[in-house]
């Protein structure tokens, strides 16, 4: 834009007002359309920063060239690049980064400038990443007098818009300067302490996604740890033998919760068949603020050590329970199976094993659990048909085998036509 050419706009104010007006719907329509596009991109990858949008006022562009105008040159192109602009505003300067690198990859981007790096380390003044968007949008249509077809893309951190915004107050929109060294100082002063809490909170920040990520470790670990003995070791034969004894050695850490503590306290009682202990842990613990998942571990442990003392209606409670906070988990339909074989509850002991299998067919487990209940109700065929499963999935399962050879042993002495007729 030349000089004679800034006379024209100032010489022809209303002209030039009529032609922005009459385009501004179509610019409002194109920010918030590219709104929308930033929105979704940046909530499908989990961010939902504060948005705000305008198109500049008619006073505010025409005030702006005749600024222009003032120190213009010749060969000044003098194009106003923030008609459209839209504010991005992050908790923390990490998300600031972040966003740039997506907006920089889904959408054309024209300029980027980063006013920091426009300031020494004695000088006062905002903090923001500024970038020029090209508006597709807006390619077929008669664009505003002195404008490019772009929309200005301000990133800022909330502190370095609560700045900004005092900032443009005090100085920009001000016609008085500063009065003297002091209150630029203070100034200075006040921006240095903003920037410092920027660094300060996302430090806090990276501190507590290391606290996170090593709880989720330390979450994963006690449920690994939960999962090392979440059976009753299963019989041999018919007969019922207790569980052998498992030791589980706690994981040191020193972030270590309350509850996890607990845990693996109750988990080392348990294995060193302390059982009255562990069941006492076990009924803290589920006190607590559990998860479905946790919670339906902690009954299922707690049935386990009521099992091992005897008491299966108890056992077969916390089972039930169990499956009520996780009906996928196949342990616990094995395990209650056991039980109810144990209370002589034949048909609830199949269901629950066909259900065990229903969630897990691959499981060895299931299938030798319901071939011990055919044996107690003289159903031998199937029982031998469920070993032969379960050696399938496990060839090396010793208890199927031996199971197998008891009923072959048996079906010499049991009469074949009675056999049928049971099953």
């Amino acid at each position: 834009m030349s000089k004679e050419q800034h006379k024209t706009v100032i010489s022809n104010r209303d002209e030039l007002e009529k032609s922005y007006e009459a385009r501004r719907p179509a610019y409002e329509e194109a920010l918030s359309d590219l709104y929308g596009d930033i929105r979704s991109l940046l909530e499908a990858h989990g961010y939902t920063p504060t948005i705000k949008y305008r198109v500049k006022r008619f006073k505010n562009y025409f005030g702006k060239l005749k600024k222009i105008c003032k120190g213009a040159k010749d060969d000044d192109a003098g194009l106003l690049t923030d008609v459209l602009g839209l504010r991005i505003i992050c908790p923390f300067l990490e998300d600031l980064n972040i966003i740039e690198g997506l907006l920089a990859e889904h959408f054309p981007i024209v300029e980027m400038e980063k006013k920091r790096e426009q300031h020494s380390f004695r000088e006062f003044g905002y903090d923001s990443v500024h970038m020029l968007i090209k508006l597709k949008a807006l390619s077929h249509e008669k664009p505003i007098p002195y404008t490019k077809n772009v929309c200005e893309i301000q990133l800022r951190t909330t502190l370095q818009d609560a700045w900004a915004e005092v900032e443009h107050e005090l100085v920009y929109k001000s016609d008085i300067d500063l009065p003297n060294e002091s209150i630029k100082r203070k100034l200075a002063s006040l921006n240095a302490t903003l920037t410092l809490s920027d660094l300060i909170f996302q430090e806090i920040r990276d501190y507590q996604k290391k606290l996170r990520h090593h709880g989720r470790k330390r979450r994963e670990s006690i449920v690994e740890t939960l999962q090392v003995r979440d059976k009753i070791t299963f019989p041999q034969t018919t007969e019922w033998y207790p569980p052998t004894t498992m030791q589980v050695e706690p994981i040191p850490y020193s972030l270590a919760s309350d509850l996890e503590n607990i845990m693996i306290s109750a988990l080392n009682a348990h294995s060193h068949n302390d059982l009255e202990t562990a069941i006492g842990l076990y009924d803290q613990l589920l006190e607590m603020d559990l998860g479905a998942r946790v919670r339906a571990m902690v009954y299922n442990h707690r049935g386990m050590a009521y099992f091992s003392l005897g008491n299966f209606p108890q056992a077969c409670m916390d089972f039930t329970k169990s499956i009520q906070h996780d009906g996928d988990s196949f342990r616990s339909f094995v395990n209650r199976g056991l039980v109810n074989r144990m209370l002589r509850k034949f048909d609830y002991s199949v269901e629950d094993y066909n259900r065990a299998l229903d969630i897990d067919p691959s499981n060895h487990e299931g299938y030798f659990g319901r071939a011990q209940t055919f044996c107690e109700i003289q159903l031998l065929s199937r029982a031998l048909e469920d070993c032969k499963k379960a050696l399938e999935l496990q060839p090396d399962f010793s208890p199927a085998h031996q199971l197998s050879e008891l009923i072959h042993r048996g079906l010499f002495t049991v009469d074949k036509k009675s056999i049928s007729a049971t099953e």
